[in-house]
């Protein structure tokens, strides 16, 4: 039978150089082959670091002797393998677990820069280099892809590694990298690209956490060192509180996927166990792993460019800064929403960053984009952001469940933009400090050791709610870093006030001047302001309240450390607001000596303020005794029942259930906790889900943290006398454990908290008729630990 040759003309590979890839694209697909390597290597000596050096032409170097040079200290090539590696279309790599993932990329980046290349390679114990040159101009001419290899003789045999070098640099290649070079843009972008790969403990701030250390290869261009572009996010021990979970402002995604059979020379998915590649026919196939990793970080300043997500595959960004996370397209009528940033987005910006690993799902062949209709990059999208809208009015609205994925949680917590701790933004006690910020944002990616940590954020964060607040006066500094009039001086208008002159003069003695010194005078917002930031809800009060004559109200009823002073600036124990609508905020100063001294219940002193605030709001004269009475036979957590103190009980478990959730989150913390539960606890647990939750997988639920969910108070208490490091000290309850300096005051506080949970557990399971002094002990019981699980900041 006649046969064809379609070995194709060495021209091919000169044309490749016409493939639209950035100098900084070249260079890296040269990284990648070396980075592999260095993975590969499992014998690799941990005491050198693998180095990569890139040398690139400079402004002083003449015409005609430019170079480009990738050269590594990998494990090198034998014959054999480096003429499979210069073969076109070859990789020694699989498809999946490498960098390298087409074999053209060589070709595609050499032929892009130059149209002569050199590879120069040695293993350890060689007693020489191996050298190949691949002239284009001079294969073309001869029809054939033929390369002469010659060998050179090496000082010493321990000399290892490869060398990519090439010469007679393209017009266009010349005259870019001159100028990239120059300005260090090459470095800042491959710094950008490989962050994950150059990381290492010792260039990561500690508080930042382990999410951020990668694998600490070290890369040069031109002599300097490329270094990772750290993000600058705040510290992993800064947390906020989202429906009674602490979540962190560095949180981690992981979440491991039924692994599947790859075929290592397509990249083909099977999801069943194949004997052929059901795409090519190989028999190549693996069963691999599918994990999708990582971390979403709050950015200490906002920008509105300079956020988003950055998606990696094996170590390489293949996305930066990726926003498409932030939109949602309804399935239905293909509307797309853009939910991340909202408010004042175009002049604000966002600040939600993080590094996504998608190592199973597949890319384009330019490496700058994942491939967006696969099953794996829609399973990844679900796994990061949900199926759903990330705004709860507006899913509730197109009937979507509300959104618990990892965005999900972290847009509930971070998605506003007031200035204070609670949201974790600077500011100067008046307004946001954005631009200044992002000035020390740019002082951290310039290495400045100053702004290595979040402190300075963090206390100017401080001191806005301070300032607010009244504790002192504002800073000049940050406001006028901002660009906006210093807010040192009160306003004019409250000068005025204070001191009793006029637009027209005055007599008085106090000049302007002199006013101007003075503080400010506290508006009534700002003083129920700080009453609130000082404040604690009671829950159990906190309902909407509907009686007769009286109108339906909403009750919000806080406790504060705050003396409270009535409208003649007398001192009393309760206040009441009526801050819009029908809503009605009640204050009581739990450190009020009515309470301290005379042990009476800030609870009884609520309802009372109340009932007099609802009687006059109504314009009633019912007494007031009796309007309180009936306040008290609405609110159900008030009720004196076995029944009433049940459904307490289910509610403030509820409550330590989802503040357990940002602890459960981490894998390694869930296996944990599920292990270290008693096994009548686990049987409860176990019974628990199947009533409540019957389609649940109940193995995967003990290992990814959704058993949680269905843990009763006694495993609570055993939850918190194993592991008192992962919930105490404000993690889940407020109770303190690590500052104490002895063993047994660490242990008194542990056994303190969990008997309290115990004993709700034998009420729970005592269903005799119970006393009113029992009642009475366990309605103590669950008042005191209301006050001790981590609560949301609801202001």
């Amino acid at each position: 039978m006649e046969q064809l040759d379609l070995t194709p003309s060495p021209r091919l590979l000169e044309v490749l150089g016409d493939i639209p890839y950035q100098p900084w694209q070249c260079l890296a697909e040269l990284i990648d082959n070396a980075f592999d390597d260095f993975i590969a290597d499992e014998e690799r000596d941990p005491q050198e670091p693998p180095t990569v050096r890139v040398t690139l032409p400079k402004s002083t170097t003449p015409k005609g002797d430019e170079i480009v040079c990738v050269a590594d200290t990998g494990r090198g090539m034998g014959k054999e393998d480096l003429e499979r590696s210069l073969r076109a279309g070859y990789t020694n790599n699989s498809r999946h677990g490498s960098l390298g993932l087409f074999g053209m990329g060589f070709n595609i980046a050499t032929a892009r820069l130059g149209t002569l290349t050199e590879v120069r390679t040695t293993r350890a114990g060689d007693a020489d280099w191996l050298v190949a040159e691949i002239d284009f101009r001079r294969m073309e001419k001869a029809g054939s892809f033929s390369v002469p290899l010659s060998r050179q003789p090496k000082p010493d045999t321990a000399i290892h590694g490869t060398e990519v070098t090439i010469r007679k640099l393209k017009p266009e290649t010349r005259t870019s990298l001159r100028r990239q070079a120059t300005g260090s843009q090459i470095r800042e972008k491959l710094g950008d690209v490989y962050s994950y790969m150059l990381r290492s403990p010792d260039s990561v701030p500690e508080l930042l956490g382990s999410a951020l250390i990668g694998r600490g290869f070290a890369l040069y261009v031109n002599g300097n060192r490329v270094k990772p572009r750290l993000p600058c996010v705040w510290s992993a021990n800064r947390y906020v509180t989202y429906r009674g979970a602490s979540i962190s402002a560095v949180t981690r995604i992981e979440k491991t996927l039924k692994p599947a059979w790859a075929c290592m020379d397509c990249g083909y998915w099977h999801h069943s166990d194949p004997e052929i590649c059901a795409e090519c026919q190989s028999e190549n196939l693996q069963l691999r792993e599918r994990r999708v990793f990582g971390w979403i970080g709050l950015q200490r300043y906002f920008d509105t460019s300079d956020f988003g997500f950055d998606l990696l595959r094996n170590g390489r960004k293949i996305r930066l800064k990726d926003k498409s996370l932030f939109r949602w397209e309804h399935p239905d009528t293909g509307q797309e929403w853009t939910e991340y940033p909202i408010e004042l987005g175009a002049t604000v910006g966002g600040r939600f960053v993080g590094e996504v690993h998608l190592d199973h799902v597949p890319v384009t062949y330019q490496k700058n984009d994942f491939e967006r209709s696969s099953s794996d990059w829609r399973t990844a999208v679900d796994i990061i952001r949900g199926d759903g809208p990330l705004q709860p009015k507006k899913a509730k609205a197109i009937n979507y469940p509300e959104n618990h994925s990892p965005l999900g949680w972290f847009f509930g917590a971070f998605r506003e933009i007031k200035p204070g701790q609670r949201n974790l933004i600077p500011g100067d006690g008046a307004r946001a400090l954005h631009e200044t910020a992002r000035e020390w944002g740019r002082d951290f990616h310039k290495g400045l050791p100053e702004y290595r940590t979040d402190d300075r954020w963090f206390e100017a964060a401080v001191d806005h709610d301070e300032v607010k607040a009244g504790q002192r006066a504002p800073k000049q500094t940050p406001a006028a870093r901002d660009g906006r009039p210093s807010t040192n001086l009160p306003d004019p208008d409250d000068i005025l006030n204070v001191t009793g002159l006029s637009l027209t003069g005055s007599t008085s003695a106090t000049s302007p001047k002199d006013a101007a010194s003075l503080p400010r005078q506290e508006t009534e917002e700002e003083r129920f302001d700080r009453y609130r930031a000082s404040a604690r809800r009671l829950l159990d009060l906190c309902h909407e309240v509907a009686l007769p004559n009286l109108g339906r109200r909403e009750v919000v009823v806080y406790e504060t450390s705050e003396p409270l002073r009535d409208g003649n600036g007398r001192e009393t124990p309760t206040l009441a607001r009526s801050p819009r609508g029908n809503k009605i905020e009640i204050f009581v100063d739990g450190r009020h000596s009515v309470f301290k001294e005379c042990g009476r219940d800030p609870r009884d002193y609520a309802i009372i303020q109340l009932a007099e605030t609802m009687r006059t709001q109504a314009r009633i004269n019912d007494p007031l005794a009796h309007v309180a009475a009936d306040i008290i036979s609405r609110l159900p957590d008030q009720r004196f029942t076995d029944s009433a103190l049940r459904q307490r009980i289910d509610g403030l478990l509820q409550r330590t259930r989802e503040a357990l959730t940002s602890v459960v989150a981490i894998r390694e913390y869930a296996i944990a906790l599920w292990n270290c539960l008693p096994i009548s606890e686990k049987e409860y647990a176990e019974r628990n889900a199947e009533a409540t939750e019957s389609s649940l997988v109940w193995s995967e639920a003990t290992t990814d943290g959704r058993f949680m969910a269905h843990v009763g108070p006694g495993g609570v208490a055993a939850i918190i006398r194993s592991r008192p490091d992962l919930v105490l000290d404000g993690a889940v309850f407020t109770t303190t454990w690590s500052t104490w300096p002895s063993h047994d005051a660490k242990a008194r506080q542990v056994e303190r908290l969990a008997r309290r949970f115990e004993s709700l557990a034998e009420f729970i399971a005592n269903t005799d008729a119970k006393g009113r002094l029992d009642l009475s002990l366990t309605r103590l019981t669950l008042d005191m630990l209301d006050q001790e699980i981590k609560s949301e900041d609801l202001q």
